[in-house]
């Protein structure tokens, strides 16, 4: 092989190996700290028939939500079974500007009214990321009983 030839083919093989490590799924992104992560610190719930009153407190940095989303599951066998798959039946979103959550240090206390009346409800509330890939804050389920 002459000398023009192997400098041409050991080009090609380091583009060829550039080309292919910059392909290709890496990983989701990240937060640069976790200062930038956000999470429940607690959620309570109470009841005014025929309504739920929520109230939520999440840590962290809330300018990075860009939605709160309660579910709501009505009761029955999937409901009485706390191992079961959580499938919500009706779903309140809002803004972090309705809840005052910015203006409340990640505080707020809203009301949400069923339409799907039922006397036992499973609830889960979500703080979405504004930002895609970036971790969401999920609660755990709670059991809602209505008098």
């Amino acid at each position: 092989m002459t000398p023009n030839k192997r400098l041409i083919c050991i080009t090609a093989a380091s583009i060829l190996l550039m080309a292919l490590t910059a392909c290709g799924f890496k990983s989701d992104p990240t937060p640069a700290s976790t200062s930038d992560n956000f999470r429940w610190a607690s959620i309570k719930t109470s009841v005014q028939p025929p309504c739920i009153n929520v109230t939520g407190d999440i840590n962290g940095n809330v300018t990075n939500v860009d939605e709160v989303l309660i579910e709501l599951q009505k009761a029955g066998e999937e409901a009485d079974c706390p191992t079961c798959p959580f499938k919500s039946d009706e779903e309140f979103v809002f803004t972090p500007g309705e809840l005052g959550l910015i203006s409340n240090s990640g505080r707020f206390d809203t009301s949400i009214c069923p339409t799907e009346i039922s006397s036992l409800y499973r609830m889960k509330v979500t703080a979405k990321s504004k930002y895609f890939g970036m971790p969401d804050a999920v609660s755990k389920e709670y059991f809602v009983e209505m008098p």
